[in-house]
């Protein structure tokens, strides 16, 4: 993630690059640049002979070719939740990958929105799917430097780490989970606790936040203590993100983990 990205355009992706697209996808007839998100250099909606296509690239020796190198990785054992990885290409030092396109809107993460339905649902799913073992990435490791405890994060559940309303893509009924760049692994609560500042931020009280999470197993099953490492070593690391770069989604959610980690902490002494 970076604020001086340079974001390109398909015409301005070298000509080798886009022949080896066309020569995978078919040919390109028009393309919808997009500019908004982090993660690579291109993003774009592709019309070709068998559909519309969602593709991203990045250069193969760039900051983010691991992201997308990840992303392409664990496609395979996600897809219940995410588009389907079509294709991917390297060529004239470009990564580019194809992505079923699903034809919908961000997700409203707002109090009293019939998406937190279906983002309910897409976690649930998310939590029974097995964390493929090339994912070996501790999710503890985030909080590196900020708590004493990083190991009550720690655990073998597959963790997305960033369902913003950005990454879930509300289609047709249902939420769709995309941008897989960082998957890790790590105790099965963290994804629910992750989302519980991005709630507080979109309107929800800390109270409707945790009862939001409250109705998965896994929260329920948490410890007080646990939560409160979190809540404090969250909010620390997402007022650290907010000063870096100070894009008003960033500053939303270090609101939000500070106002949870407040709420917990003026709890302590009525347990």
């Amino acid at each position: 993630m970076t604020s001086s990205m340079a974001r390109v355009g398909w015409a301005d992706l070298p000509g080798e690059v886009r022949e080896a697209v066309e020569a995978r996808a078919g040919r390109v007839t028009e393309v919808e640049n997009l500019d908004f998100g982090e993660g690579s250099e291109f993003k774009a909606v592709l019309d070709t002979p068998t559909g519309r296509v969602f593709a991203k690239a990045t250069l193969i020796d760039g900051w983010f070719a691991p992201r997308l190198y990840a992303e392409a990785r664990i496609n395979p054992y996600v897809t219940r939740l995410a588009p389907r990885l079509l294709w991917q290409v390297r060529a004239g030092g470009w990564l580019v990958l194809g992505f079923a396109y699903v034809q919908g809107r961000h997700a409203d993460y707002s109090p009293g929105s019939p998406d937190l339905g279906m983002l309910a649902e897409a976690v649930a799913a998310l939590q029974d799917l097995t964390c493929p073992e090339h994912v070996s990435w501790p999710v503890e490791r985030r909080w590196a430097g900020l708590t004493e405890q990083p190991q009550v994060m720690a655990g073998r559940a597959l963790v997305h780490k960033d369902l913003n309303p950005r990454n879930v893509i509300i289609s047709e009924g249902q939420a769709y989970v995309v941008d897989w760049a960082t998957p890790c692994r790590g105790a099965d609560w963290v994804e629910l606790a992750l989302l519980v500042p991005r709630l507080i931020g979109q309107g929800h009280s800390p109270h409707e936040a945790e009862e939001w999470a409250a109705r998965f197993r896994p929260w329920r099953h948490a410890t007080a203590e646990a939560l409160d490492v979190f809540a404090d070593a969250e909010a620390h690391k997402r007022q650290k993100l907010a000063a870096q770069w100070p894009w008003p989604n960033q500053i939303r959610t270090a609101n939000g983990a500070w106002e949870w980690a407040r709420w917990r902490a003026s709890r302590l002494d009525s347990r």
